[in-house]
């Protein structure tokens, strides 16, 4: 019984599908671990910082697009954001 080549390959075939699960199964295993060494990567930073530079106005446009579909968890941030950045008109102090 000869094994075929078609038969290994199928077998030994990794979807889309099944390595995103694998992925992501590995991050959340490793997060913390994985966190704290890209945020220490200059190289990375780096790398992250031409990404922004050169797709600048797609992520513009991205962000835009949830904006708008997301109405109401974007009126929670702001709200979130106005309620961090209240400061208090009464403040006493004791001499």
């Amino acid at each position: 019984m000869p094994i075929e080549i078609k038969d290994l390959i199928k077998k030994y075939e990794v979807t889309k599908e099944k390595k995103s699960e694998y992925n992501k199964a590995y991050y959340e295993k490793n997060k913390d671990r994985l966190a704290e060494k890209w945020k220490n990567d200059p190289q990375r930073k780096e790398k992250l910082r031409e990404y922004y530079k050169n797709n600048r106005d797609r992520i513009l446009e991205r962000a835009k697009r949830w904006n708008t579909k997301n109405k109401e968890a974007r009126k929670l941030i702001i709200e979130r954001s106005k309620k961090k950045n209240v400061k208090e008109y009464w403040n006493i102090t004791n001499k």
